[in-house]
């Protein structure tokens, strides 16, 4: 099993362009001073956030240094960092994991039997540790323009089967290569869209309401979907499997440093998919900075407070 995991992930680094040179930089650095940790997170707005929920809780209810690494780059960068010792922590999403990292497939739709496989895989195979999950679901959805819905009656993604072929569609460069993505996604529905072509996560949602493109591969908790008036079509095969985020920690940090668990724990179940669709959408809709956002809302639930 390992080494059929150990392929995969290379299959998927070598599809997104990571190379040996870019994994050097980013695990041969320091794992810094003893009583430190270090923060990962890839590369979207609600990474950020989450990353400095995670940060701040730790510093206020720890008495650690935390270091932050964000912006790191897709799943494959962040996952090998973990793994390897450049970042301590970094959260991910369990239908990622299942499919992406370790390339199964659900055996049933249920979100807690998904984290509970993930969570036995990746502490037996990597050493890696699942926390307790923040409440949100960030599932991919498959999303157009209200008025593009409305004209072609849409209401699930089997209702674009018979006009998919003459449509263009926008796709992160994960979601283009990703097993839980678009390969998968044709054989599902069966059917493929005319042209596809891989779009900045920030500039998905403008490029669909500017009707640059006419389909994207939208996140369920990213604020954008309200603020431009798109509507998420139904998954009505089921594809997508529940994307629950979590902290995922190296086992050896936890041992060295066991108030980080219980630290950590305190954002278990705190922030539901609205509350992160709210917070997604002061960061990309009002400019706010992530750490900021995340400062209030931890103060809000006194988890830190004010100095």
């Amino acid at each position: 099993m390992k080494t059929r995991w150990r392929n995969h992930t290379l299959r998927m680094l070598l599809r997104t362009g990571i190379g040996a040179a870019t994994l050097a930089a980013l695990t041969g650095c320091s794992r810094g001073r003893a009583d430190s940790v270090t923060v990962g997170s890839k590369d979207f707005t609600e990474q950020f956030i989450v990353a400095e929920l995670m940060a701040q809780t730790i510093e206020a209810r720890t008495g650690l240094e935390v270091r932050r690494r964000t912006n790191l780059g897709g799943t494959m960068i962040c996952h090998n960092a973990l793994r390897q010792g450049g970042i301590d922590l970094y959260a991910e999403y369990t239908g990622t994991a299942l499919k992406n990292i370790l390339g199964l497939d659900a055996e049933t739709g249920d979100a807690a039997d998904i984290l509970q496989a993930v969570r036995d895989a990746y502490r037996r195979d990597f050493d890696l540790v699942w926390l307790t999950p923040f409440g949100f679901n960030n599932t991919y959805t498959i999303t157009v323009r209200r008025d593009f819905a409305e004209e072609h009656k849409l209401a699930a993604i089997s209702d674009l089967a018979p006009i998919a072929h003459t449509l263009s569609a926008g796709f992160t460069a994960e979601f283009a290569v990703r097993e839980d993505g678009y390969p998968d996604l044709k054989k599902a529905y069966g059917f493929e869209f005319g042209s596809a072509r891989d779009m900045d996560p920030s500039l998905m949602y403008r490029a669909v309401a500017g009707k640059q493109t006419d389909v994207i591969c939208a996140f369920a908790t990213d604020g954008r979907i309200a603020a431009y008036d798109l509507v998420v079509l139904e998954d009505d095969r089921a594809f997508f499997p529940p994307y629950d985020a979590a902290p995922v920690v190296r086992a050896d940090i936890l041992q060295r440093h066991p108030p980080l668990a219980e630290a950590l724990h305190m954002l278990g179940g705190l922030i539901d998919d609205a509350t992160m669709r709210r917070l997604n959408r002061e960061v990309d809709e009002k400019n706010r900075e992530p750490a900021a956002v995340a400062r209030e809302f931890l103060l809000s639930q006194g988890i830190i407070t004010k100095e």
